[in-house]
């Protein structure tokens, strides 16, 4: 966890000298803390030379989300720099207010759960059917892209070599891509009274596959039950079926 002192001389004006920095559970990719006080700002670093790469991404699409009616924290500032420990990238932004779905749905009632599911849903059809920000577009498909960065990642993720060909001989048919989240789980959705759902940790947002999205968000460990799943995609639209969601849990086994 890092200390005012870490910060990067060009970032600590963010952090009033009598501000406490306090750090919520730890993800495995970035550190992360709170500005205590007035400012309402999260900071973000990275070290891991494997990870550098996705919160540069991430600053990347909080600049493209500006405007786009998505609700999403708001960039404030960001550093690429080198020190004595290596390069470290630096994300700040704006504090979301809320507490993340997953908790949500762990102390809710069956008609509560119903009723977020639901929620959570319409949130992510209003994401599929929002226009993609001109800076995010790029070529070939996403498909492509994620199952060559797969081979690459098999030194150090989860996936193995026969997985791997397996899910290119299984590969689903194509549909069209649309502005995706790419990391929507539970941890990721924060539910607050007042402003509704909102959506953070965007390492991996842009055009991509809507199903993968979706078999995020309804991953099977997560155990929801059948009328529950229906919830969700009364919210969203439209179903995606068990095989190919479970295609893409699978594919996020090399990420």
């Amino acid at each position: 966890m890092f200390t005012r002192d870490d910060i990067p001389a060009e970032l600590r004006r963010h952090v009033p000298a009598a501000s406490d920095l306090t750090h919520p559970v730890q993800g495995m990719t970035s550190e992360v803390a709170f500005v205590g006080g007035d400012t309402g700002l999260v900071f973000k670093r990275c070290r891991d030379p494997r990870y550098l790469g996705w919160l540069a991404h991430e600053h990347h699409v909080l600049q493209a989300l500006e405007g786009c009616g998505v609700p999403a924290p708001r960039l404030v500032d960001y550093a690429d720099v080198e020190n004595a420990n290596g390069r470290e990238m630096w994300l700040v932004m704006t504090q979301l207010p809320g507490r993340s779905l997953r908790d949500e749905l762990v102390h809710a009632v069956p008609s509560r759960r119903l009723e977020l599911l639901r929620e959570t849903g319409q949130l992510l059809n209003r994401l599929h059917t929002t226009e993609l920000p001109r800076q995010l577009r790029r070529d070939g498909p996403w498909i492509d892209g994620k199952l060559a960065q797969a081979r690459e990642n098999l030194a150090w993720c989860d996936g193995t070599a026969p997985l791997l060909a397996d899910l290119h001989r299984r590969r689903p048919a194509p549909v069209r891509e649309v502005f995706i989240h790419g990391d929507f789980a539970p941890d990721n959705v924060l539910i607050d009274g007042a402003a509704g759902m909102s959506l953070i940790d965007w390492s991996d947002g842009g055009p991509g596959d809507p199903r993968h999205d979706v078999a995020l968000a309804l991953r099977a460990h997560r155990k929801f039950s059948a009328t529950e799943v229906a919830a969700f995609f009364e919210g969203y639209g439209i179903s995606v079926d068990d095989t190919t969601r479970s295609w893409f849990e699978q594919l996020d086994e090399f990420f």
